[in-house]
């Protein structure tokens, strides 16, 4: 995370520990931007906080498939974390504005989206009640926090029309 300032935004976040996850998800996010463009593949991983000391680690970056899709791990043990850790956040990269298809020959552009939060990204910040962050090919850098919910046979579950919200933070990566 060498090169970040986090001093230098002012985060959304409003505890100790949430403006630490709030800033690794803020550094793993710069760290890979450029590559994740470059590439015009999503990167993202899972951040997690050790259940002895309360240390905010991590899991990937890992490069999706594709420009819209990354797999974080989250269906695995743990949603990818070690052992003794508990997942908090989520974070990944949208790095295209456009994408790019053949359809009978024809090239077809299609809006990306990469100024929202929805569809898979929504389902699985509130499936697993995981804070998102995303950056953005722009350079912004965004937050979703899921709606509440309440543990239901030990899984979070939200009203059947529960909304998160979302928005960009303070300043660019």
């Amino acid at each position: 995370m060498a090169g970040n300032n986090p001093a230098a935004f002012q985060p959304k976040a409003t505890t100790p520990e949430g403006i630490k996850i709030e800033n690794a998800a803020r550094a793993l996010l710069k760290g890979v931007l450029k590559q994740s463009i470059d590439d015009r593949r999503e990167f993202g991983g899972v951040i997690h906080r050790a259940d002895s000391a309360a240390k905010i680690g991590w899991t990937g970056p890992f490069r999706g498939y594709a420009s819209g899709r990354v797999d974080v791990r989250q269906d695995e043990e743990n949603r990818g974390c070690p052992a003794g850790t508990t997942p908090v956040a989520w974070y990944h990269t949208h790095p295209v504005k456009e994408f790019y298809n053949l359809h009978n020959g024809e090239l077809i552009t299609m809006h990306a989206e990469w100024d929202k939060f929805i569809g898979g990204d929504e389902e699985l910040s509130i499936n697993w009640n995981l804070i998102g962050y995303v950056a953005t090919f722009d350079g912004r850098f965004w937050r979703y926090n899921p709606p509440p919910s309440t543990l239901i046979d030990g899984k979070p579950s939200t009203k059947a029309f529960a909304k998160g919200t979302w928005g960009p933070l303070n300043g660019k990566l």
